[in-house]
């Protein structure tokens, strides 16, 4: 979502607000801001900030939404005016005498600063008295009862269905089709809207502000398109492999699945998605129809997919909508239009405008019972969970309610102790539970402001000894050289006895895995194809097994594949791939190293799997509970996949494991050291008859205390090489703790060992 630096500004009454600190307060409620772009606005140069937000923050989606994030995380004042530009919305009711207003307030070329000045009236010191007989735009405040536009929503006129739309529409009085004010313009090309006309340049304006779709239909090229003037929208399912028209050269085809609206049996959109071009209001409107209301959001996501089609509407639409803000936005477009001597009127509601495909209940009654939720929170709970606030203070419950009126909760049933709130319907989706507003305060306030909890000795975490497990195996499998890849659990069905998901978001992901073994033999086919190497590598995850009796069960495993690629295993002897015996070698080391007490039982099995060699394959077994599987890759799957056919494959249940490990070694975490470290190597000629080994302790005895690592990394014997001689090649690795260390203290620590050496065995340096 794009939002101008600006127009925030503007609206919460913080003209001083930074940039800087806009971003950090946004990042530390925990939103992500993508990119800061830097545009001309119609006030100068403004400031384009990217947000992204969770999957659950549909609310700030929009500038009214975010405002009132922004509020909140602020504590600021609200400014109630704005600039001339953008006229002020204040609906008169009851106030109208008292403030001897007339209706020349709301014309265009007024001044409404001076007016409401000249009146005496100041908006602060009249706010309470304001809060619930006027509408303010910048506030967006909840009503007690949806009283203005909702109160004509009724079963007259409404759709009644769980599976439909509930709609509202209304007809605008005889209109000019012309260009939009300026700032409108200006505002629209800021945020990547292309202006087009007053009427769908409003709307979209409002998209923006508010998050609310509204539809504006042609009512001549309606009357035309469908024979009849009884504009009557009817929600039904669209006949199977029927053409839609959505743009003058492009026609898709829908399926009995996709939700549209008919008016005498002829579609005219597809319902939240995308009307029918030809009703688009146009340069030649006379007369246009305004749509809007509740939409099942399933039903968007839906017919969105199927067609693969998205749209600013359906992206909005996909979300639930409040009821709340559906009158707000009303009232705002409407005030818009005003100022551009726009009028609308209500359709009358005996033509029997709004048909349903069911009449067994009502979207609307569906909010508005999800509107009485209410969660109770106890103060107590709220302070134990956050920690001292301010390093050495509590949160006061004064402290704890403020912010939660805030973001918008209602207050109810307060006492000392607690209290209960009835959520925001904007909200209600993803607050559930008294630990999400907890997260919601501690959000409001700042999580820098609330210093760490002291936990006593008896709450001090531990490592579990299946944690403690897992560790052991990454450290034995990285030791090797081995690389530790991440994959999803679910994936692409491939076979009928995968465990398929019931409603997936996408066919790439429709499916539970089985193994492991799919994902890292992928990763050795890609490794292979862009680099042109194999590599080792292990994963530790969960899998999803079919028992017996029909059921499903999930599993903790261990997998991995290796080989594949030459080195040396012997010195002098030629480069080779690791064979099945040495390869079936490392994992008899690794379940060594676990002091398993029973004996571990080899048993060769025959086409155990697809992936596996049908001769060169073996089960494991502990006893006589099966501990998992090893083998060498069919040579098929490697042939499919441009693989070694020198591969090997395992995967073991970590939960056999641990049951049987006694493996009691705790881990010892140890200080590192953030200086660097300084890398030597040395080579000597030696004869054949001094052990490396030997050699190594010398090094290690006099390099201490500043050496850290002593090994061998290179053997050569032939020419020009003495017979009876070789070259050995080591490396020294150097490192302090307290400092960076120069090459001469380096060379300090070197000549003494090198000295050693050739004068106490038959080496000689090589430099």
């Amino acid at each position: 979502m794009y939002i101008s630096l600006k127009w925030v500004q503007e609206l919460i009454g913080l003209q001083n607000l930074t940039l800087i600190d806009l971003v950090n307060r946004l990042t530390l409620a925990g939103f992500e801001i993508e990119s800061i772009d830097k545009k001309k606005n119609f006030k100068g140069n403004d400031f384009i900030l990217d947000i992204s937000f969770t999957a659950n923050r549909a609310d700030v989606s929009n500038m009214r939404g975010l405002i009132t994030e922004i509020i909140a995380l602020f504590h600021c004042s609200l400014f109630l005016q704005t600039p001339n530009s953008i006229k002020p919305l204040i609906l008169l009711n009851s106030y109208k005498k008292t403030l001897n207003l007339t209706q020349k307030f709301y014309s265009q070329s007024i001044n409404y600063r001076s007016l409401v000045k000249s009146k005496n009236f100041e908006c602060f010191k009249h706010y309470k008295i304001l809060k619930w007989e006027y509408s303010i735009w910048e506030r967006y405040l909840q009503k007690k009862s949806f009283s203005k536009v909702l109160k004509n929503l009724t079963s007259e006129n409404l759709s009644h269905s769980d599976d439909c739309i509930s709609l509202f529409n209304i007809k605008s009085q005889k209109l000019r089709i012309k260009e939009s004010p300026y700032w409108i313009k200006k505002r629209l090309l800021l945020m990547g809207f292309k202006p087009v006309n007053n009427i769908i340049d409003t709307i979209n304006y409002i998209l923006l502000e508010t998050g609310q779709v509204f539809f504006a239909y042609d009512l001549e090229t309606l009357e035309q398109l469908t024979a009849t003037s009884e504009i009557v929208f009817v929600p039904n399912y669209a006949p199977k492999k029927s053409l839609f028209p959505i743009e003058e050269s492009k026609i898709i085809e829908l399926t009995k699945d996709i939700l549209v609206l008919n008016i005498n049996n002829r579609i005219i959109s597809i319902a939240g998605l995308i009307q029918n071009y030809q009703t688009l209001v146009n340069i030649d409107t006379s007369y246009v129809i305004l749509q809007y209301g509740l939409y099942d959001s399933k039903k968007i996501k839906k017919s969105s997919k199927i067609l693969g089609l998205r749209t600013d509407y359906s992206i909005k639409l996909e979300k639930q909508t409040d009821l709340n803000l559906i009158e707000q936005a009303h009232l705002r477009l409407m005030h818009i239009f005003w100022t551009q001597n726009i009028k609308f009127e209500n359709m009358s509601t005996n033509k029997n405008l709004f048909l349903s495909l069911k009449n067994n209940s009502s979207l609307f009654s569906r909010y508005v019972k999800q509107s009485e939720k209410k969660i109770k929170i106890v103060y107590e709970n709220l302070k134990r969970l956050t920690g001292p606030y301010n390093t050495n203070t509590e949160l006061s419950n004064f402290q704890i309610i403020t912010n939660l009126k805030l973001l918008n909760f209602k207050v109810r049933f307060e006492t000392d102790k607690n209290c209960y709130l009835f959520i925001p319907l904007t909200r209600r989706l993803d607050i559930e539970r008294e630990v999400d507003v907890i997260e919601e305060v501690v959000r409001t306030i700042g999580f820098n402001k609330f210093a760490p909890l002291n936990l006593s000795n008896n709450e001090i975490g531990y490592l579990t000894k299946i944690e403690k497990l897992k560790r052991q195996f990454r450290k034995y499998f990285i030791n090797l050289g081995f690389n530790e890849s991440i994959h999803s659990i679910l994936m692409k069905k491939n076979s009928e006895d995968q465990i398929r998901l019931k409603n997936p978001l996408f066919n790439e992901s429709s499916t539970l895995r089985l193994t492991l073994l799919d994902g890292l033999i992928e990763k050795i086919q890609f490794n292979q194809k862009n680099i042109g190497k194999s590599f080792e590598t292990f994963e530790l995850g969960r899998v999803y097994q079919h028992l017996v009796d029909g059921d499903k069960k999930e599993v903790e495993v261990i997998s991995g594949v290796f080989g594949g690629k030459n080195f040396h295993s012997n010195w002098g002897s030629e480069n080779s791939t690791i064979n099945w015996f040495e390869a079936k070698g490392l994992l008899e080391n690794f379940l060594k190293k676990l002091n398993i007490p029973v004996a571990i039982y080899w048993n060769p099995v025959n086409n155990y799997a697809a992936k596996f060699h049908p001769n060169l394959t073996t089960e494991l077994f502990i006893g006589n509970k099966k501990l998992g599987v090893f083998g060498q890759i069919h040579p098929t799957l490697a042939l499919k996949n441009n693989i070694s056919k020198q591969i090997y494959l395992f995967e073991m249940d970590i939960e056999v494991l641990n049951r049987f490990s006694q493996s009691k070694t705790l881990i010892n975490y140890l200080p590192y050291s953030s200086y660097p470290i300084s890398n030597v190597d040395l080579s000597f000629i030696v004869k054949k008859s001094i052990f490396s080994k030997e050699i190594e302790q010398i090094i290690s005895k006099f390099g201490q205390p500043l050496l850290k690592s002593v090994s061998l990394f290179d053997y050569y014997s032939k020419e020009p090489i003495k017979n009876g001689y070789c070259s050995l090649s080591f490396k020294l690795q150097f490192q302090s703790k307290i400092r960076t260390l120069s090459s001469d203290e380096v060379s300090e620590l070197i000549n003494p060992i090198i000295f050693y050496l050739e004068k106490h065995y038959d080496i000689k340096f090589q430099e």
